[in-house]
């Protein structure tokens, strides 16, 4: 079971409507979050949300998250939740213009987050923010709009993308089904 961490995204449904698809999940809203609890599930996905990291306090959200740095689950931060994550590990994120559209993203580096997917897919970007790469994580993905549209952790199971694959069709649900393909692995290697 996936626990999906709702950072107050208004597009949750679409979210949650795609991991449906491939396994069983619980909500909890980001300020909700129990770390104590964080080992019943197989995998955790931190969404979207419709706020600017670089510009709103969020000592708060990064308290809540920091769990994050010492659990071996995988983990899935999807636009803010990508934000939290770089954050989490001291890299904040900066103002960049407001974008909303589907950008051209290039693949730089095998992952199996991307598996059975070209080197070259659409996304649907939604923020007026990047990230730089935090130490020990490694740039998975990157494009016109952000250089970092997709990093993980080069020894944790932590995956972060800028862009909403909830919202970009069939690449999108590609991702998805990939990290629950990572959440499986662990749960038969527990």
């Amino acid at each position: 079971m996936l626990l999906i961490i709702d950072c107050g995204y208004k597009f949750i449904h679409a979210l949650t409507e795609l991991v449906d698809q491939y396994m069983d999940f619980e909500v909890v809203s980001l300020l909700d979050t129990d770390p104590e609890t964080i080992s019943n599930y197989d995998g955790i996905i931190i969404s979207s949300a419709q706020i600017t990291v670089n510009a709103a306090p969020i000592d708060q959200y990064l308290e809540k998250l920091s769990f994050a740095k010492e659990c071996d689950l995988p983990v899935l931060g999807i636009g803010v939740g990508h934000h939290l994550l770089g954050a989490l590990y001291e890299v904040f994120p900066s103002y960049q213009p407001y974008s909303n559209d589907f950008v051209g993203i290039s693949i730089l580096k095998d992952h199996k987050i991307f598996d059975k997917l070209p080197y070259e897919i659409e996304m649907l970007v939604d923020h007026a923010g990047t990230i730089s790469i935090p130490p020990n994580f490694e740039l998975l993905a990157s494009s016109d709009a952000s250089i970092n549209e997709a990093m993980s952790h080069t020894e944790k199971p932590i995956i972060g993308v800028q862009f909403l694959p909830e919202k970009s069709g069939n690449h999108g649900s590609i991702i998805i089904e990939n990290f629950v393909n990572l959440a499986n692995e662990y749960k038969r290697n527990k």
